[in-house]
């Protein structure tokens, strides 16, 4: 995966370089003039310059070179860095990498100029494929200035020579900086980290790129991605199902299987309403294509039927039981089933119940329930307070963080 860069803005600043750079400073470079019999022809090299004929002041530069007499330090110097312009403005990289390069290490070159050389250089040696030289540079260059444009060119380069380990480090620094500074990082940047995370098999980098990513731009392939980084980092039946809850809510279940699962997982639950309804949404979607799945489902819809008809009839009865209980476990459990059957308001005042009367055993799932009982009832400020409550359990956590992107109403599909 590479970032898309480009060297148009590059080329245009080294057009613009000539005669009038004077600040040397080096001894070694000596007295600063140019040799008495190189002045006419060089003279020649900036006219043409001028005129932007890049392809003249190359041919005269090299007249220049062509001169036979003895060349100082500062003749040489101008000799490169006036070939190196033309080169680069010809687009002929590798020439002008080598004769910029010359410049940029000649004792003539001033040190005010150096910074906004080496980036340059780093980024004709990514232009010409020359990745090696591109790190060498783009390291010196980053190390000095931290500037994010030349980290990404560096991460890149490091990508691209897969080098992860840097990759990942040069990356992340330039995220954190750009974030740090108030600034969102482009979406190929989070994705070139993503990537590289995911080559060393960091899933917690891979999952929190795709937070990021579905944060900031917001695309079905991202919730698709994060609801598989998420699945495979579970570590029980009940992260397991607020994952597919979540994958769900917002849209990012489409294959077969994983319908099936969140449904047995439900009925394991004692939720057959959560079963049937999301066995529904897979036969809408089309999520059963496959023979095997389709009969599978078929009979797991067909007992989960069942049950909701045992279940809704004891409703009352459990709501009673639940108020009289003095922990509020019940309560809880009571509201997630209310909720499976889109009663909203009764499944809010049951947990809050529950919550209230304290000794739930899962804080946690209580309020991820509560806080999708108040997104379906279309109050999305409660539901960013309840899912802020989640905070116990890391993994449960990420879920509340993803399930809020939908209280913000603008960065996430609507909760199902």
């Amino acid at each position: 995966m590479r970032n898309r860069l480009n060297l148009v803005a590059a080329c245009a600043a080294v057009g613009v370089l000539g005669m009038a750079s004077t600040a040397l400073a080096q001894d070694a470079c000596g007295d600063r003039k140019l040799t008495k019999k190189l002045e006419k022809p060089m003279d020649a090299v900036q006219k043409a310059r001028e005129a932007k004929d890049w392809a003249g002041m190359l041919a005269k530069a090299k007249e220049v070179d062509a001169v036979a007499v003895e060349k100082t330090e500062y003749d040489r110097f101008w000799i490169h860095e006036l070939q190196g312009v033309a080169n680069a403005n010809l687009k002929q990289f590798p020439d002008a990498l080598r004769e910029l390069d010359a410049a940029y290490n000649s004792p003539c070159m001033p040190e005010t100029d150096k910074a906004g050389r080496i980036k340059l250089l780093m980024q004709l040696s990514y232009q010409s494929k020359d990745y090696p030289k591109a790190i060498e540079y783009g390291k010196k260059a980053y190390d000095s200035s931290g500037d994010p444009e030349i980290g990404i060119y560096l991460g890149n380069a490091y990508y691209i020579q897969n080098d992860f380990e840097n990759t990942r480090a040069t990356m992340r620094d330039v995220i954190n900086k750009m974030e740090a500074s108030g600034k969102t990082p482009d979406e190929p940047s989070y994705r070139i980290l993503q990537s590289a995370c995911l080559q060393l098999k960091d899933n917690d980098c891979v999952v929190e790129q795709i937070e990021k990513l579905v944060a900031h731009y917001p695309k079905p392939k991202y919730w698709l991605d994060m609801t598989d980084a998420l699945l495979r980092a579970s570590k029980s039946d009940k992260e397991l199902i607020n994952i597919l809850r979540l994958a769900d809510g917002v849209g990012a279940m489409s294959e077969g299987p994983q319908y099936i699962e969140m449904a047995q997982l439900a009925m394991g639950q004692g939720l057959p309403g959560e079963a049937q309804a999301v066995l529904e949404r897979g036969v809408q979607k089309g999520a059963f294509s496959v023979a095997r799945d389709k009969d599978h489902a078929t009979r797991l819809l067909a007992d989960a039927k069942t049950a909701v008809t045992l279940d809704k009839s004891t409703l009352d009865k459990q709501d009673a039981s639940a108020r009289a209980k003095p922990t509020g476990d019940s309560d809880v459990k009571l509201g997630a089933a209310y909720l499976s059957y889109g009663e909203n308001e009764k499944a809010i005042e049951a947990i809050n119940r529950g919550v209230a009367k304290g000794g739930v055993k899962n804080p946690d799932e209580a309020g991820l329930l509560l806080g999708m009982a108040y997104l379906r009832a279309n109050n999305k400020a409660e539901a960013a307070k309840a899912f802020q409550t989640v905070t116990k359990d890391p993994a449960m956590a990420r879920i509340a963080k993803l399930w809020m992107l939908n209280t913000s109403g603008a960065t996430a599909p609507a909760a199902g």
